[in-house]
């Protein structure tokens, strides 16, 4: 019975240890399709920018902030429940969330 319980609230311990905010489940099933349709593709984009509170520009000041070099390339994408933006500089790789701008990722590229 101990185990049961334990085993009942590590997804509870897995998600309070994170800061950044997740989407409701209603957000990610709205963007999260199978069909992999070119306009299914682009309504399915549309609806991730409609539910991220930061925008690309956004994202650009935050990784010169914290990187003190220019973005390469920044992507708009989802990692489970996170709707994160990818960025790229020179010399690392970031993963921002979209809803509230934390840090979730930081990695150096080598």
């Amino acid at each position: 019975m101990k185990y049961l319980v334990t085993l009942f609230f590590i997804p509870f311990l897995a998600f309070a240890s994170q800061e950044s905010t997740p989407m409701t489940p209603l957000e990610h099933s709205s963007i999260h399709g199978y069909n992999k349709a070119p306009l299914v593709n682009i309504k399915n984009d549309q609806k991730m920018r409609e539910v991220s509170n930061i925008n690309e520009n956004e994202v650009r000041e935050i990784v010169k902030k914290e990187t003190n070099e220019d973005a390469i390339e920044i992507e708009l994408t989802h990692v489970g429940i996170y709707l994160v933006y990818k960025a790229k500089t020179k010399a690392y790789t970031l993963q921002i969330n979209a809803i509230d701008g934390v840090i979730m990722k930081k990695e150096s590229r080598n």
